[in-house]
């Protein structure tokens, strides 16, 4: 997908009226071969980019060989829930949808705006006919459609936990690091007076830029401030899937609010406060859009990553830096001594993320065939791997590989090294603009080996980079999934945190009210210019969120995931 800057403002220009307009802009026609050619809306809103328009390059030029489609993605960006409420006040939704959450769905559900999947069962058999399907389909039947028996739609990341891929991780600017003398860390205010003392190493990028231990965006805040709560996964404590507003320790599988006075949540609304304070917090934290924020990273402007995959390009091979033969640099994972870090659990079900087909698209033969392929295995290996005989083959011994080629793409994955004849393009432009696709990158193929080549044997066993051997080395281990689990510190999730039940509308109102007051008063904490102020706007927001219902709200989930812990033996 290549837009122009000019492209992207007017696509974002004209999305209003495109909303009240209803998606009129599905095309169709014929090609030389009768295959009939379609132009179809989506709109992704579990995509981390931003970027919009007509998906071009190698996986879009496979869909529309295969198909005869061509996929115009809408723009998400900031405030995506808001634009899903106006596509629904509309009356329309974009031909292919994806959520974030079963509370998005059920809004469109509610509606009447999404298609019945099962009533085109014969158009989908990827998702029908697939055994690693099955529980996932059976469940979202039994329990997201309302009553209605339906497959409305359709989760992703689905299988076993993919081995050694942390989603929430600690990391840090690995030369700072150690030119800062590599200190321990035995807890997470550590990390202030770590980046301190990397700040002193490097004040400034060699482009005389600014240095910040940390930066925050509020792209993704719903409830709470997301990205401050997020800390909470170092420690076992999901603060997302389950609610925002809640804490949901997987390890002694309690619950509490978010706005109890020993909550984790205070606790890191305090370390960036604490983090502005010492002036090591960027000041456009609150304001800044997620893009805006990825390229300081990628900059080599922010010290401390919360993310595993959150380093921009920084970590990219062609950045110039992991594999720096003077010094090796680039993010790298520095645990603290206490962190039992959130491993996910095994998806049976799938993620609580899902694809949808709108029940008002004009072509819904096309948007199935699109959903069908998308869930194909098949498919779904092409677009993990890249084309056979380009990016991987296959050895004598039948066993696949990454070629020398395909590493080059594959490391330079924002680079257009794909060749024309497959469709050009990065590597890259593929699932990232979805995020994710049906099976979980670690799932096992008819051929014995995993979907992705991340875990192939032959990977494993490929020369690492400068900057991973360094870090091996410290680790005394080849992965960090080894260190984790030789140290006792995985917090592994069970699969109840999927199986939230949809609030009813008046608890949601009450919940998004309570969303608005804690996600204003969390970033005004993080600000406060003093202990005094931080305190009195804490009391502050647990005064007003009680007298919204918060008490109620908490009743709620408290009783759900009890129930949840109950049923979820008959999927796992």
């Amino acid at each position: 997908m290549k837009k122009s800057k000019k492209q992207a403002s007017a696509a974002l220009l004209f999305l209003s009226a495109f909303l009240l307009a209803g998606c009129g802009r599905t095309t169709s026609s014929e090609d030389e071969g009768g295959k009939e050619e379609v132009m179809i809306q989506a709109y992704i809103q579990q995509a981390v980019t931003t970027d919009s328009g007509i998906w071009e390059g190698w996986a879009a030029q496979k869909l529309y060989e295969d198909t005869g489609i061509q996929i115009d993605f809408q723009p998400t960006g900031s405030e995506v829930e808001q634009k899903l409420k106006q596509y629904i006040a509309a009356g329309t939704l974009p031909d292919i949808l994806g959520f974030r959450n079963l509370d998005q769905a059920q809004m469109a559900m509610d509606a009447g705006l999404l298609l019945p999947l099962n009533e085109y069962q014969e158009l989908l058999p990827s998702i029908f006919e697939t055994e690693e399907y099955k529980k996932a389909v059976s469940y979202t039947r039994e329990q997201a459609s309302g009553g209605s028996g339906h497959l409305y739609m359709m989760p992703v990341s689905i299988g076993p936990v993919s081995y050694n891929a942390y989603n929430w991780l600690p990391m840090l600017q690995w030369d700072a690091y150690k030119k800062a003398g590599s200190p321990q860390i035995t807890t997470l205010e550590d990390y202030l007076d770590v980046a301190e003392q990397m700040i002193e190493v490097k004040p400034y990028t060699e482009n005389g830029e600014k240095v910040y231990g940390f930066s925050l965006f509020s792209d993704w805040d719903k409830y709470s401030a997301m990205e401050v709560a997020t800390l909470s996964f170092f420690y076992g404590i999901d603060t997302e899937y389950v609610s925002p507003l809640m804490e949901t320790n997987v390890i002694t599988l309690t619950m509490q609010s978010i706005l109890e006075d020993d909550s984790f949540y205070r606790r890191a609304l305090h370390f960036y406060f604490e983090a502005n304070q010492r002036g090591l917090l960027d000041p456009d934290s609150r304001t800044q859009t997620y893009s805006n924020m990825e390229k300081k990273y990628s900059e080599g402007r922010i010290l401390f990553s919360w993310f595993s995959w959150l380093t921009g390009t920084y970590n990219d091979v062609s950045s110039g830096h992991v594999n720096n033969a003077e010094a090796p640099d680039g993010f790298a994972c520095v645990l603290a001594d206490d962190m039992k870090i959130y491993e996910a659990p095994d998806q049976t079900i799938g993620r609580n993320w899902y694809f949808a087909v709108s029940s008002n698209t004009k072509y819904p033969e096309k948007a199935c065939e699109f959903l069908n392929w998308l869930y194909d295995p098949e498919v779904e290996a092409y677009l993990y791997n890249g084309p056979e005989g380009v990016t991987w083959e296959y050895d004598a011994n039948g066993e696949p590989y990454v070629t020398e080629e395909g590493w080059e793409i594959i490391n330079n994955k924002s680079e257009d090294l794909m060749p024309e004849e497959v469709g050009g393009g990065c590597f890259q432009d593929s699932v990232d603009l979805l995020n994710a696709i049906g099976l979980q990158a670690s799932a096992v193929m008819e051929d014995g080996y995993t979907i992705s080549y991340r875990y192939w044997p032959s990977t494993q066993e490929s020369d690492t980079t400068l900057l991973q051997q360094e870090v091996g080395e410290m680790m005394g281990t080849d992965t960090i999934a080894e260190y984790l689990y030789q140290n006792d510190m995985v917090a592994k999730s069970t699969m109840a945190v999927n199986m939230m039940p949809v609030v009813s509308d008046e608890l949601k109102s009450k919940a998004e009210a309570i969303g608005e007051i804690v996600r204003d008063i969390s970033w005004r904490m993080v600000y406060a210019e003093d202990e005094e102020e931080f305190d009195s706007l804490w009391k502050s927001m647990q005064a007003q969120a009680e007298e919204l219902g918060m008490e109620q709200v908490e009743t709620f989930y408290q009783n759900a995931w009890k129930k949840a812990l109950r049923f979820v033996s008959a999927y796992e």
